[in-house]
């Protein structure tokens, strides 16, 4: 490309920049991104070799732009080079010990028992809000009780499962909260 075209699409770029840049923000997904594209596209203007004249210079400026723009969205998705990730490959998991695979099976099996123990609308109860994550609410429209009722049998069934567990590993831990949305 001669330093006239180069100037002339520079130009281009110029007078059309918002249009360019609404146009290949739909593109991209980003205002933030189409700028970071179109100003290293007048940076690279100077480079541009096209193979035949540009008959269209906008839409020559934005397949330009976009090519950049995917291009650096490649290069922002590669976080790890080949190296790197074979170094964690041959990283040890230190956390399938058998140790802790026979304290979190006790751990299931305490909570079981204490489940178990639970009246079964309790149970259901605990289910639901732990298990299934289910707001108060939705839990009370389920079982045809009030929120306040919900709450009460909630609490009651914590309480138990907490006095059951006391001396697991997972109450040790902190590991105790399950699913839950507010």
């Amino acid at each position: 490309m001669s330093m006239f075209s180069a100037a002339l699409l520079r130009l281009r770029l110029i007078a059309r920049y918002p249009e360019l840049r609404r146009s290949l923000e739909r593109i991209v997904g980003s205002r933030d991104q189409a700028q970071a594209a179109l100003h290293e596209t007048w940076i690279k203007l100077d480079a541009a070799r096209p193979a035949s004249p540009v008959l269209n210079p906008d839409a020559y400026l934005l397949r330009m732009a976009a090519r950049i723009a995917t291009d650096d969205w490649r290069r922002s998705r590669e976080l790890l080079d080949d190296d790197e990730r074979e170094a964690l490959l041959q990283v040890v998991d230190e956390t399938a010990d058998p140790q802790r695979v026979v304290a979190a099976r006790l751990d299931v099996q305490a909570l079981e028992e204490a489940m178990n123990e639970l009246p079964p609308r309790q149970r259901a109860i605990l289910a639901a809000a732990r298990v299934d994550g289910l707001l108060n609410a939705e839990i009370a429209e389920r079982f045809q009780i009030s929120v306040a009722m919900v709450k009460k049998e909630l609490a009651a069934a914590m309480r138990h499962c907490r006095l059951r567990l006391a001396d697991t590993q997972a109450v040790a831990d902190g590991d105790i909260v399950g699913r839950r949305k507010f």
